[in-house]
Order: C-alpha cells, then structure tokens, then sequence
C-alpha cells in the first residue's frame, strides 16, 4: 500500500494524472497545499473514479480551509489535520510525493 501525497493545482501541472496512472487499490492519496484544487470543477470526477477503484482519497483540512474549499460539499473525501496525515503515513508501507 502506497500514500500518494498530491501537491501540485491539477490546473497548473499535470501531477494527478501522472498519479492516476500508477495508484492502485488499496492506496491513499491525500491532497496537499495547491493539490486540494483537485476537489473542484472537472477534477472532482478523477477523484470520485479513483474512490470507485478502492483508493482513500484525504486532503488537510488546513490547506482546504486556506483556499476556500468547502470540503463538506465532497462526498466520500475525508479531512486531515497533521495527526491524521501523520497517522495516514505510518499506515502505509511506503510514500510517493507528486509535485
């Protein structure tokens, strides 16, 4: 089981998909500073087809609420302050960070 931890807006870059294409079931991805962009618009449909195929799909709570982002209008992402992105890693047997 691997953590992917997503940094980088899916409108500047082209991190979440590059991630798409190698999570699997069973893995986390945590959305992360600009990476919490991916909640909105067109990109919350990637996030809900990666739910779909068995990954957890987080974000900090931190970055969400820096931002703007009503993240109880997501369904199925679950919110993390900094223990649980602690407790999230240490459940995983390794990490992968996308910038």
């Amino acid at each position: 089981m691997t953590l992917h931890i997503l940094f980088e807006s899916p409108f500047t870059g082209h991190c979440l998909d590059e991630c798409r294409r190698v999570v699997q079931s069973g893995d986390a991805l945590l959305l992360v500073g600009n990476g919490v962009y991916a909640l909105l618009g067109a990109q919350a449909a990637i996030l809900t087809a990666l739910r779909a195929a068995g990954v957890e799909v987080c974000a900090l709570a931190e970055d969400c609420a820096a931002r703007g982002i009503d993240v109880h209008a997501t369904d199925g992402v679950t919110t993390l302050d900094y223990a649980g992105f602690v407790d999230l890693a240490l459940a995983h047997e390794r990490s992968a960070s996308w910038f």
